[in-house]
């Protein structure tokens, strides 16, 4: 009886303490994507920042750095008349939005969204995923 007295008073100061470290720490905050309009694909890929190909609003090809740390290149088309191909949203702040997901499907097999200028990861269920269920 006197232990589970003690264990409740226990437990109720480490989730005050938690809440309160918490609100203590600063929070990192996280940079958006930003697009950066190009007539060519440069060289070098700059981390943050989806490159829209094009000349005037016509686009024909987006690319970014895989944002799970992979550090390849992916590369998306923007063409209509060729599948598959995605479409983009700039935004007045700068940021973009690319619809659908994006989905890596060799290497990292990333699963993500670009909405705004951040990244929404997906959970997949992959066969290996599976086997170990």
């Amino acid at each position: 009886m006197w232990f589970s007295s003690l264990w409740e008073k226990t437990r109720k100061a480490a989730r005050t303490g938690a809440k309160k470290l918490r609100e203590k720490l600063p929070r990192k905050k996280l940079r958006p994507y930003r697009s950066a309009r190009v007539e060519e694909m440069p060289d070098i890929v700059k981390p943050l920042t989806v490159y829209l190909c094009g000349e005037g609003e016509y686009l024909w090809a987006a690319a970014m750095i895989c944002p799970c740390g992979c550090k390849e290149v992916i590369n998306l088309n923007l063409l209509k008349t060729v599948r598959p191909r995605w479409s983009v949203h700039e935004h007045p702040n700068g940021t973009v939005t690319l619809s659908p997901s994006v989905w890596r499907q060799k290497g990292c097999r990333s699963h993500f969204f670009v909405r705004k200028g951040r990244i929404d990861w997906c959970r997949e269920y992959f066969a290996e995923d599976r086997e170990r269920e």
